[in-house]
């Protein structure tokens, strides 16, 4: 088994870091959505992230701006095609998180995440540490903490209310890094039971389910 690449594993760890700090991940796994391999499966993530941009990674520092514009050849020689973009990502992150965690995220936070895996790309190719460096610190600092979050149950067409879920010392912490209080639907939560409605005589009211 050959050696990985110094950006390689400098990208690795940036990303690790990144998966750290987004919310919506750091709760499903908090919360064991993606049954008890839930951690394993965050790594998991990382390391697909890796695999889709190993074979774009250069030996040499390649020109920042060759890397930004994604036009012809970039990687070992072999690879033809440009390196995944915030889209593909993004598209990458919500597909796995709704296999893996049985989640479907309602934010934008999927997007910024997306944005600073990219970001993580070209900074590794030029050969700047700063960012993983920068990524490494705030994961730290979060380590342990779990994000506020709002959820629905079940479908979006389904109306069902949220509640949140703090770490008091965790105030404000998702506004700090950019990203809103992430909105979640977990399907693999039960439905909320109504409590039954009784009349003034004492009689149960029955509701129609279906259109009212």
């Amino acid at each position: 088994m050959s050696t990985p690449h110094p950006h390689t594993v400098l990208f690795a760890r940036g990303a690790l870091a990144r998966l750290a700090l987004w919310p919506a991940l750091r709760l499903a796994v908090h919360a064991s959505w993606g049954g008890p391999a839930s951690a394993e499966k965050q790594r998991w993530l990382a390391g697909v992230l890796v695999d889709q941009f190993e074979p774009f990674i250069l030996a040499p520092t390649p020109d920042p701006a060759s890397v930004s514009s994604r036009t012809g050849s970039i990687g070992s020689g072999s690879v033809s095609e440009p390196p995944p973009d915030n889209v593909y990502v993004e598209e990458l992150l919500l597909q796995i998180m709704a296999d893996e965690f049985d989640v479907t995220l309602e934010d934008d936070s999927a997007a910024a995440v997306a944005r600073d895996i990219v970001k993580l790309f070209e900074a590794v190719c030029a050969g700047d540490k700063t960012f993983v460096k920068e990524l490494e610190i705030q994961a730290d600092v979060v380590k342990g903490k779990v994000p506020k979050y709002e959820m629905r149950v079940g479908s979006a067409s389904e109306g069902e209310s949220g509640s949140e879920w703090e770490d008091d010392d965790d105030e404000g912490e998702a506004e700090s890094e950019g990203e809103s209080v992430p909105q979640l639907l977990n399907h693999s939560e039960p439905r909320t039971r109504e409590e039954p409605e009784v009349d003034d005589d004492g009689f149960t009211m029955v509701k129609k389910k279906g259109r009212q």
